[in-house]
């Protein structure tokens, strides 16, 4: 049968000029709104639409919701006004068209599969044939925010969104304890502002286990984005800084089951309305089935247009300018996926906060972690030597006292900027009276060493590099839940919403992680990670630890050789069980974990 990729790929392309289409005449529409005379204090509102006409004459527009669009059509000459209603008339038609597509263009990938599956060893099959096996009609689909039911691809069973809208909050290279001193964090944070999240918290639920199980940008965003570990997802490559072409010579082959497994993609075939503003980070080798998609990666400042943006800053704008123009027929999910605090690695200033934080923490001292000394440094096992990128950014970043409290400052400014970028969202959801309809979830790729062990950024599975913020708000969750905090290791299902859930929260979970380049620069690393104990195998030196987070919570005293009765039980049953979870993770078997 002939490649039917090259059909798939036809309706794409036509489904692509549809889609920029609606966004190009979306944008006129917006921007013509703009011109209008109507002035408002709501900063948010207006600034945001810089980025879509540039940052010369914004007035902005009224505060009271959808009037404010009404006002400002006003302002538009007759010509305008004619070509604003002509293609709002057109809008529906194009969103039946471009949901006919969707649904057609995954139903005969599905045939297609099923095909090739049963008939592996016949040729006789063609692409008509295939398409007969399509249903030709189904129901229209609602553009109503209540339930509906549409068929997964990866699944035979209904899926059933709720109409909640979801927004998540991204940010990148967060450690568990870059939140403010109200989270309590161990070890706590006495200096670093983040009064956004602190509120959030205080009407959510703060998980001070939250882990990822690869500790490197592109590897736990693909697993966030698909709900998969590493070795099933298959993305082990990063993409793309700067808007660079996708390196898909990288990979001899890419993941083929993003389609079916990318929540932006599930989300979109259950009715809602997809937004991503900000950091891919990761390989993508599907179409994005994405509504609103606007990537920014690899740069703190960059001139855009007539205006000098810093990338936290546009951030913001790209998310607001998301929720002011999405329909309101609909739920959306929003991935605001920060760039900060990230520090841009080809320059000798690392981090750059916005010149109008440069007084944040000006006056004070952060502290050093009490595992950033050399004696941490030489516990590292035998093989991470000066070449070690770990190290070679450590120096850096922290190899002095002055030099770590510039490199602090400037990393608790852009976090306090992320913090503040925040706000600005939760009060255009608040303008909308949509909070009360929108899970919030904060959360980061990875956590970041700030000298421990004598190292800098991520990787390996201590626990300044595994452990992360969550934060989650909910508007189902009952009122007892509010303000509270939750020990267990996440997993992201209802039970935060059961104030009595004993049961089913994991108490274990393997780590992964693999070399880069070679591993004299950033060797390949596993993990058994529990709360009493950890166990690690470097797999490129066949090398095991074993610690005692209990004693011993800044994983210094390596006990792997260890004679004890107790500590050699320990040992013999965490690798049993880490074989275990690693051959079953790295199996074709359905499994959660």
């Amino acid at each position: 049968m002939s490649n039917p990729r090259v059909f798939l790929t036809g309706i794409t392309a036509s489904l692509l000029v549809v889609l920029v289409y609606i966004n190009i005449h979306a944008l006129q529409n917006d921007a013509g709104r703009q011109r209008g005379t109507v002035t408002t204090n709501h900063n948010a509102f207006y600034r945001i639409l810089q980025q879509s006409i540039g940052s010369g004459g914004v007035r902005g527009g009224s505060a009271d919701g959808d009037g404010d669009r009404d006002d400002a059509n006003e302002a538009l000459d007759e010509e305008d006004t004619a070509r604003v209603k002509e293609i709002q008339e057109k809008i529906p038609q194009l969103k039946d068209f471009l949901g006919e597509l969707d649904y057609n263009i995954h139903r005969y990938a599905e045939a297609v599969e099923q095909t090739l599956d049963e008939e592996k060893s016949s040729s006789s099959w063609t692409n008509v044939q295939v398409l007969n096996a399509i249903p030709r009609k189904r129901k229209r689909r609602t553009t109503t925010n209540q339930n509906n039911a549409q068929s997964s691809s990866s699944s035979s069973a209904a899926a059933t969104p709720t109409n909640l809208n979801i927004l998540l909050l991204y940010a990148d290279d967060w450690t568990h304890h870059t939140l403010s001193s109200f989270h309590k964090t161990i070890p706590p944070n006495p200096i670093l502002q983040t009064p956004t999240l602190d509120a959030l918290a205080s009407d959510g639920v703060r998980f001070t286990h939250n882990c990822v199980t690869t500790s490197v940008c592109w590897i736990s965003r693909a697993t966030l984005y698909t709900g998969q570990y590493m070795s099933r997802h298959g993305t082990t490559e990063p993409c793309c800084w700067n808007g660079m072409d996708k390196p898909q010579q990288k990979l001899e082959k890419a993941p083929t089951n993003w389609d079916r497994l990318s929540v932006y993609e599930l989300l979109s075939r259950n009715g809602y309305h997809v937004g991503h503003a900000g950091k891919w980070g990761v390989y993508l080798p599907w179409p994005k089935n994405v509504h609103f998609n606007v990537e920014d990666d690899g740069w703190h400042y960059r001139q855009i247009g007539d205006k000098l943006w810093h990338i936290t800053e546009k951030n913001e704008a790209d998310a607001l300018r998301f929720l002011v123009t999405r329909p309101r027929d609909k739920p959306f999910f929003l991935n605001v996926a920060f760039f900060a605090t990230h520090a841009k690695d080809s320059d000798a200033r690392q981090y750059m906060p916005q010149n109008a934080s440069m007084s944040l923490y000006e006056n004070d001292t952060i502290p050093i972690p009490p595992t950033g000394t050399a004696e941490a440094w030489s516990k590292m096992p035998p093989f991470f030597t000066e070449s070690n990128e770990g190290r070679t950014r450590w120096r850096a970043r922290f190899k002095n006292f002055t030099l770590h409290q510039s490199m602090m400052k400037n990393y608790y400014r852009m976090a306090t900027e992320v913090d503040s970028a925040c706000g600005a969202i939760l009060e255009e959801l608040r303008r909308q009276d949509a909070l009360n309809n929108t899970v919030i979830i904060f959360t980061t790729d990875n956590g970041n060493f700030h000298s421990e062990h004598g190292l800098a950024d991520k990787w390996y599975p201590h626990q300044e590099s595994i452990r992360v913020p969550l934060i989650v708000r909910d508007p189902r969750m009952k009122e007892e839940m509010r303000g509270t905090t939750n020990d267990a290791f996440t997993d992201m299902a209802q039970l935060y919403l059961d104030p009595m859930a004993k049961e089913g929260w994991r108490t274990e979970f393997f780590y992964e992680h693999p070399v880069i380049s070679k591993a004299s620069y950033i060797p390949s690393s596993e993990a058994l990670v529990r709360k009493d104990y950890k166990y690690m195998y470097w797999p490129d030196f066949d090398y095991e630890q074993l610690f005692d987070l209990v004693k011993d919570p800044g994983e210094l005293e390596d006990i792997f050789n260890s004679t004890d009765a107790e500590v050699v039980a320990v040992r013999k049953e965490m690798k049993r069980r880490f074989e275990e979870l690693k051959t079953l993770v790295r199996s074709d078997e359905l499994v959660t974990l």
